[in-house]
């Protein structure tokens, strides 16, 4: 097969949640439906369902650096995209092969707590995460997360469109502050993005469909691959909205009740 007709390849780095409905295994499937073919190597193995978080255990930093490794000796990788971290060692392993690679696009999707309240990041790990972040291309918080961030409360849409650029100006990265927690209103599912100076706000997509999971994880590997296969980010952002929005229109619930993405 030609390189013409060989997708981008982006590798993957997270959580691995045992009901498939977050982490690595949907940033695998978002990746491929934005298309991109995603390696992937797990920061941690979760203990969740797709309503409640209960632990994690990590993995070896020289499992990790080895899994690193192993696949950028497989395929010419375009971009990374990093999820749940969970300890310093995974932050440190991490960091170490983005600092070694910094050709390479990284987009962190800062998931600080899981959506039913589980703590994702050790206190020991903050200082490599804040290194890492600061690593970025492309940071994707939403609005808790941007809070957590900046360290103030976020009260108004102009505040948020201000938040995006501030940490923007902190880590040096274009910025997605998503919109699915805003409760303004006609705000709610807005993106706001800040990238290259400019702010552009990107409507929700679709019908919005219960609680879904992993809906942060599926957005930012979205955008890791289409920045992979050369997409600017505006663009990248605007394409990995429309395959979340396909990705929800074809969930399914869960026992728990919670949609699960799938397409």
């Amino acid at each position: 097969m030609g390189n013409a007709h060989r997708p981008p390849v982006i590798l993957v780095f997270g959580g691995l949640d045992p009901t498939g409905g977050a982490g690595i295994l949907m940033d695998a499937r978002a990746a491929g439906a934005a298309g991109a073919h995603a390696c992937a190597v797990p920061s941690c193995l979760t203990v969740q369902t797709t309503a409640a978080f209960s632990r994690f255990a990590p993995v070896s930093r020289k499992v990790l650096d080895e899994s690193f490794a192993a696949a950028a000796a497989s395929f010419r990788l375009r971009a990374v995209k990093v999820g749940m971290v969970g300890t310093r060692a995974a932050a440190e392993a991490v960091f170490s092969f983005v600092c070694a690679r910094n050709d390479l696009p990284l987009v962190v999707d800062p998931v600080l707590r899981s959506s039913s309240g589980g703590l994702l990041l050790d206190r020991a790990a903050l200082p490599a995460y804040r290194r890492l972040i600061r690593c970025a291309a492309v940071l994707t918080p939403n609005l808790p997360e941007a809070e957590k961030l900046l360290d103030r409360r976020i009260a108004s849409f102009s505040g948020a469109v201000d938040a995006a650029k501030d940490l923007s100006a902190l880590t040096g990265a274009s910025v997605v502050l998503k919109g699915g927690h805003f409760p303004w209103k006609g705000r709610r599912g807005t993106d706001i993005v800040f990238s290259d100076g400019a702010v552009t706000l990107l409507p929700p997509q679709g019908v919005r469909r219960g609680d879904p999971h992993g809906t942060g994880c599926a957005l930012a590997a979205a955008i890791a691959a289409r920045i992979a296969a050369g997409d600017a980010v505006v663009p990248a952002v605007a394409a990995a909205k429309s395959v979340l929005s396909s990705l929800v229109r074809g969930g399914f619930p869960s026992a728990e009740g919670r949609l699960t993405l799938f397409s």
